[in-house]
């Protein structure tokens, strides 16, 4: 889903689980610029993230999904006209 008032290449990305200790509101607005598969934006997550080691070992475990169907492919093109997620994973994966 884009956001009103932010870059058109901006998406917001929904968090859920153990990501709220990082992202409390948990929403995640990212840029996305040339960012079209499921890897690249993972990427910009992880850069949203910073060097918080936490987050990004999260990150790294976590898949991806709209409110249909989770990406399980990392080539996968994300659609830009869909809310997006990051799923954590549950009970230790």
């Amino acid at each position: 889903m884009t956001i009103r008032n932010a870059p058109a290449d901006a998406v917001e990305v929904q968090l859920f689980g153990g990501f709220r200790q990082f992202v409390p509101n948990g929403t995640l607005l990212v840029d996305t610029g040339d960012a079209k598969t499921v890897a690249d934006l993972r990427r910009e997550v992880e850069r949203a993230f910073g060097d918080d080691d936490n987050a990004l070992m999260l990150l790294k475990a976590s898949a991806f999904a709209t409110d249909r169907r989770v990406l399980d492919d990392e080539s996968e093109r994300f659609p830009s006209d869909e809310p997006l997620s990051v799923l954590p994973p549950v009970c230790g994966g």
